[in-house]
C-alpha cells in the first residue's frame, strides 16, 4: 500500500491533469489511486514514481507519463467498462494493464473483463510478471511473451486493443481482433512524434477514426515494425 506521501503525491497528480485536458471520471481516479506506480518501476526511480514524465525501465524502454496513462483509459479514447476484454500491445512494466484491469475488473465486480498484455522483450515480459503478481493482479491480467503486431488471435475478439508503441501502419491481424464496437488506439507515424489514433469498428467491421494529437512513443518492433 502507498504511504501518506505516495497518498498526497497521488492527488496532487491527479489536480494537474487538467492542464492535459484529461477529463477524470470517478472511476478512473479510484484506479489511479489503486495502483502503487511505484512498484512498477525501477527501485532507483522509485522517487520519481509520481512525477508526470515517462520513466527508464529496462532494455531501452520507458513507463508512459501518467498523463498518458489516463488519457488511454478515459471516456474519450478506449472508455474501459466492467467485462471488456482487452489486448494490450507493449506490456512494459505492466503499468498500463494494472490500470485497464481496475477499470475492466474492480475487486468485487459480477463480471469481470481481463487484460492480455503481450511484450516482445523477454526482459520486461519477466519485469511485468513478477510486477502484477507482486501487486496482486495475476487474476486480472495475464503476460505474455511475443510479437505484439500479430495479437492474440486464441481469445479474439477483444472490446479494446490498446498500443503503446509506434508503427508507420496498423498491423492487419489487429484489426481483425477488435469486436464489433469495439475500439483500438494507437500512436501512428515516424520516430520522436506520432499521432495519437482512436479508432472504432463499425457493424460492417469498417473503421472510423479520431486523431487524439500528436504523441511520441517508443517503436513497434517485430513483424509489422
Amino acid at each position: 500500500m502507498p504511504d501518506d506521501k505516495d497518498s498526497q503525491e497521488k492527488i496532487e497528480v491527479l489536480s494537474r491533469l487538467r492542464y492535459h485536458k484529461v477529463g477524470l471520471t470517478e472511476r478512473m481516479k479510484q484506479a489511479f489511486l489503486n495502483v502503487p506506480r511505484e512498484e512498477f518501476v525501477l527501485q532507483k526511480h522509485r522517487e520519481s514514481a509520481y512525477i508526470d514524465t515517462p520513466l527508464p525501465i529496462l532494455a531501452g524502454q520507458t513507463i508512459s507519463a501518467i498523463h498518458m496513462v489516463m488519457i488511454y483509459i478515459s471516456t474519450h479514447c478506449t472508455d474501459p467498462q466492467i467485462g471488456d476484454k482487452v489486448l494490450e500491445i507493449g506490456a512494459g512494466s505492466g503499468y498500463n494493464a494494472a490500470m485497464f484491469a481496475e477499470m475492466v475488473a474492480p475487486e468485487g465486480s459480477e463480471n469481470p473483463g481481463h487484460v492480455y498484455a503481450i511484450e516482445i522483450v523477454p526482459k520486461l515480459v519477466e519485469f511485468a510478471k513478477e510486477n502484477i503478481e507482486r501487486t496482486g493482479y495475476s487474476d486480472r491480467v495475464t503476460i505474455i511473451g511475443g510479437d505484439g503486431g500479430i495479437g492474440l488471435p486464441e481469445y479474439a475478439p477483444y472490446e479494446i486493443v490498446s498500443i503503446a508503441a509506434a508503427s508507420k501502419k496498423i498491423p492487419p491481424p489487429l484489426l481483425e481482433q477488435v469486436a464489433i464496437g469495439g475500439k483500438m488506439v494507437l500512436p501512428v507515424g515516424k520516430s520522436f512524434y506520432q499521432e495519437l489514433i482512436l479508432m472504432t469498428k463499425e457493424k460492417d467491421g469498417s473503421f472510423s477514426e479520431k486523431s487524439l494529437g500528436g504523441v511520441a512513443f517508443v517503436p513497434l518492433t517485430g513483424k509489422y515494425g
